[in-house]
């Protein structure tokens, strides 16, 4: 599927989704670990029940890294967003519109379709 990115500086992330493409999956992050006796550094505690199930079940004894990198598990690519965006790890809340990775990958994704 062909990207229509109208401008190198964004206003918005719709229909795009490039960090979200090739980075494996943030959301493992999330996974359960074998002790539950202490609470869980990085996962909501309100996380929804069928959400953690997904994540477990998709990288059950994955360590981050190990998981496959073509996209994140909760990126939609036919609407080109995030299916939980409330529940997104914090590295996806740091990465910020309009920052210096955000511009980077917008301009390597442009230089790219132009030169096809």
């Amino acid at each position: 599927m062909l990207l229509c990115l109208e401008t190198i500086n964004p206003d918005s992330c719709d229909d795009c989704g490039l960090c979200c493409e090739g980075i494996g999956s943030p959301v493992l992050l999330y996974a359960s670990r074998g002790d539950d006796s202490e609470p869980h550094p990085y996962r909501p505690d309100d996380l929804p029940a069928e959400l953690l199930d997904e994540i477990n079940f998709h990288f059950s004894g994955l360590a981050r890294g190990q998981e496959p990198q073509e996209r994140c598990l909760w990126y939609d690519t036919d609407s080109r967003r995030c299916r939980h965006y409330q529940w997104r790890p914090q590295v996806c809340r740091d990465y910020a519109l309009g920052g210096d990775a955000c511009l980077l990958e917008r301009e390597n994704y442009l230089k790219s379709v132009n030169e096809a």
